[in-house]
């Protein structure tokens, strides 16, 4: 993390010395350090916060943040207050957060991105699943749904595979999407709590697509980001039974540690 910080100081010293033709000072240096260093400092504290699910106090710490005025182009902590917002309910703030950040001149497409998504998540109503219908969803695992089912849903680049086959490919490519997509930097909310597990139930409907996405786990705020993962996931050859397109169900764990 040090390094990094490094980096980040050098490109901006760098950057104001091309446009006052001057060597920053030595107390500037320390200066800058210093408050990127009181940055680094808060936002790993809001990562302790959110793993242990103290969202005020988080979101205390992003206003700190904010209150710097780095102007580094990092928009990562405000990504994060407005999942917070989101997950406690405050749809209307969550979503003024991801505006600005999707609106921002100098945020990067990474986080315009991923706001993009969080927003769409945080725009389509919750889908009502009751106590008892999510136990026995929980109890479907893909294995057990391939059981009842003609042919599974395909993943693309897997269909050319003999049947057999084909469930394993998905599973392999189901896999890569998470690792792909995923946002490593939010597993460090788990440094101090060691890991935890998201559970994503979703269906891959009669069109290919996933959809009636649902989560659950210990943390609403690794539950989101899951959410937001799988919502990524391309449209593939939907199963059929009995010569019909049909909707299968699925139940993926998502685990999130830092090692």
């Amino acid at each position: 993390m040090k390094k990094t910080l490094l980096v980040i100081v050098v490109t901006t010293i760098i950057v104001a010395c091309g446009s006052q033709k001057t060597a920053p000072s030595n107390s500037s240096k320390k200066i800058k350090k210093s408050v990127y260093q009181k940055k680094a400092d808060l936002f790993q504290n809001v990562k302790y916060l959110i793993g242990r699910e103290q969202y005020n106090s988080a979101i205390l710490n992003i206003d700190r943040i904010e209150e710097l005025e780095l102007r580094d182009n990092d928009y990562e902590p405000y990504r994060y207050k407005a999942m917070i917002l989101q997950v406690t309910g405050k749809k209307e703030e969550a979503n003024q957060v991801y505006e600005t950040i999707i609106n921002a001149l100098n945020a990067s497409a990474g986080e315009k991105k991923k706001s993009r998504q969080l927003m769409a998540i945080n725009n389509n109503p919750p889908i009502a699943m009751s106590h008892k219908t999510a136990t026995k969803k929980d109890s479907i695992s893909s294995k057990e749904a391939f059981k009842v089912i003609e042919m599974p849903p395909v993943y693309p680049g897997c269909e050319n595979l003999p049947r057999e086959s084909q469930t394993k490919c998905m599973s392999q490519k189901v896999a890569k999407h998470i690792v792909k997509t995923i946002d490593v930097n939010i597993a460090q909310v788990t440094d101090h709590t060691g890991f935890i597990r998201s559970y994503v139930n979703y269906e891959i409907d009669t069109t290919g697509t996933i959809s009636k996405i649902r989560t659950s786990g210990k943390n609403k705020f690794l539950n989101l980001e899951a959410h937001r993962v799988m919502a990524q996931l391309p449209k593939v050859i939907p199963g059929m039974q009995l010569g019909k397109k049909v909707a299968v169900p699925y139940t993926i764990p998502i685990r999130f540690a830092t090692n």
